[in-house]
């Protein structure tokens, strides 16, 4: 551990040997294009960099990177923002690992774990004694006129073992064919317990990763290989023992925020994530890869961005306002840096308006342009734009300030926020999104472009906050109703804790809080985020049910219609 630790210094010494020892903010930046778009470049290339590692929060990467941008505020002149400490850190699930007590025995014969069998993402921990039954595909497909049960009898409380791939005859694109449709089936048809089996050498073994993003379903769930996969073929079968014993992963991440101290009533933050994926995994558009996704538009971009901004704001006389500037981490985790860095603000209701850069280095001014999401939060933002005029890209504006971005957490405590975005590239998530690829003249106008609209509203006092009527809930992933509320995704008790509400949607209506923890919806308990999304996929707009919260010390239950 130490070693390790030492390797981290001299990284990060080499890196900072980059940064030109300069007396004050002031005097050393000029603010021409060209001298912005060498300075993000340098920011870029060394974030992006291999020796970053991706930057995945709770790993030495994001440590580096964190150590990186700190060393870039102190170079500026920003005051820490935390009590004698640039950096703020916070904890979060970041999935599983197999337990000392995972276990598969068949007819006595123990198997060994890694080899022979391995627990999926789906199960739960739990163990189970019983009889075995072979159910074939594990397919009820009336469309394809395929019933993989229909001759099956006395199925409950039995160990089903189910075929990883699917018949010829099934459309693939049927979804009933995937995993958690077949474990759901199998579910509802009693089984007690599940093992996957592969006797198809064209489809894929099951994957081994664990995630934390996955609903667990209430039985063990395993896939046997090897010898375990040719006993059970062997028809002599017979009777198993499963044992699940799956791990929490819990880490550490650091928000990094610097202050510029004006002596003003409100503040302004500005900020970018600048985790990203590590070497893969939850999130990679590049399946099975282990290779370093860079991620240097995502947010390597919006970080350099946010610096750059800082070394400007830092250079300006007579600001009305305070501004602080934010990296977030744990944003590729579900928004978490963001979310606990407001919880660990004094007061929010000093925040004057919030400003998030993500994604703003692959700009094509032959396409979309620039995107500007958030216009709806506050009055003045559409007017703003709209003297704010440019002839360097098109810009196209949206009103909503939620998405999969930083800016929601403040959107959800009545925050104005504007998100800057130049739009998904095909690099996206995968390890080819590379310094090389970025329009660093296109990002430094861009760049050039916000500080414009700041400047403006710096000046206009006390932003007002407009609170819209969101269309959708883009947390939810399953099929089924919403009810408008914002997981919190930093939370690892039982139930789903809100971390915010969307106006007018049926939580709302129904007297949800934030902070309020959800624990059961009609008949269907909810342990945690994905269980909770799955219990709405059981109700249909326009049905009434009742929500069961926990509030303080108090558990209540709400009536609600979806």
């Amino acid at each position: 551990m130490r070693q390790q630790y030492f390797k981290i210094v001299l990284f990060s010494a080499s890196l900072f040997a980059l940064i030109p020892s300069i007396a004050n903010a002031q005097s050393r930046f000029q603010f021409d294009t060209q001298s912005i778009e060498n300075r993000i470049k340098n920011d870029i290339k060394i974030l992006a960099s291999d020796s970053m590692e991706g930057r995945e929060s709770g790993t030495k990467g994001e440590m580096m990177a964190a150590d990186y941008i700190v060393a870039q505020f102190k170079e500026i002149g920003l005051k820490p923002f935390y009590e004698n400490s640039y950096k703020k850190s916070f904890d979060f699930l970041d999935g599983w690992v197999y337990g000392d007590s995972n276990n598969l025995t068949i007819n006595n014969k123990v198997f060994k774990l890694g080899k022979d069998f391995y627990p999926l993402t789906f199960s739960e921990n739990k163990s189970f004694e019983g009889d075995l039954v072979k159910v074939g595909y594990g397919i009820i497909s009336p469309k394809d006129n395929m019933d993989d049960y229909k001759n099956l009898k006395n199925l409950k409380d039995k160990i089903f073992v189910i075929e990883a791939s699917m018949p010829n005859n099934v459309s693939k694109s049927n979804d009933i064919t995937d995993y958690e449709s077949k474990i759901d089936t199998a579910i509802a048809k009693g089984a007690a317990g599940i093992i996957f089996i592969n006797s198809d050498i064209k489809c894929d073994k099951p994957t081994r990763d664990l995630s934390s993003t996955v609903l667990k379903r209430p039985i063990p769930i395993i896939f046997a290989d090897q010898l375990a996969y040719k006993l059970i073929m062997d028809g002599t079968v017979w009777k198993a023992k499963i044992k699940v014993d799956l791990k929490k992963v819990e880490k550490t991440g650091y928000n990094v925020a610097g202050y510029i101290d004006n002596g003003a009533k409100q503040t302004v933050i500005i900020g970018g994530h600048f985790d990203h994926l590590g070497f893969g995994g939850d999130g990679s558009r590049s399946p099975g890869s282990k290779e370093v996704h860079h991620g240097a538009d995502d947010n390597a971009s919006g970080t350099a961005g946010m610096i750059e901004m800082a070394r400007y704001y830092k250079s300006v006389s007579n600001l009305k306002n305070n501004y602080v500037f934010v990296g977030f981490s744990a944003e590729e985790k579900g928004m978490i840096g963001s979310s606990n860095f407001l919880k660990s603000y004094t007061d929010v209701s000093n925040i004057n308006f919030m400003i998030n850069l993500d994604m703003i280095g692959r700009l094509d001014t032959s396409k979309k342009g620039l995107l500007i999401n958030g216009t709806g939060t506050s009055t003045i933002w559409d007017s703003l734009i709209k003297v704010t005029q440019t002839n360097e890209f098109k810009i196209k504006t949206s009103e909503s300030g939620m998405g999969s971005s930083d800016q929601m957490a403040f959107t959800l405590k009545d925050i104005p926020v504007l998100f800057f975005f130049s739009d998904i590239e095909p690099d996206y998530h995968k390890p080819s999104d590379t310094w090389d690829k970025i329009n660093f003249p296109g990002e430094a106008k861009i760049i050039q472009y916000a500080e414009q609209i700041i400047d403006k509203a710096d000046k206009m006092g006390k932003l007002t906050f407009v609170k819209l009527k969101e269309a959708n809930n883009q947390t939810q992933k399953f099929k089924g109703v919403t009810i408008g509320v914002v997981p919190d995704h930093s939370y690892s008790g039982v139930g789903m804790r809100i971390d915010g509400i969307i106006d007018g949607r049926p939580g709302q209506k129904a007297g949800l809080l934030a902070g309020d923890i959800v624990l059961k919806i009609g008949e269907h308990e909810v342990n945690e985020i994905m269980s909770y999304m799955k219990a709405l996929g059981f109700f249909k707009k326009g049905e009434k049910s009742t929500i069961t919260i926990k509030r303080g010390e108090e558990t209540l239950v709400k009536d609600i219609e979806f």
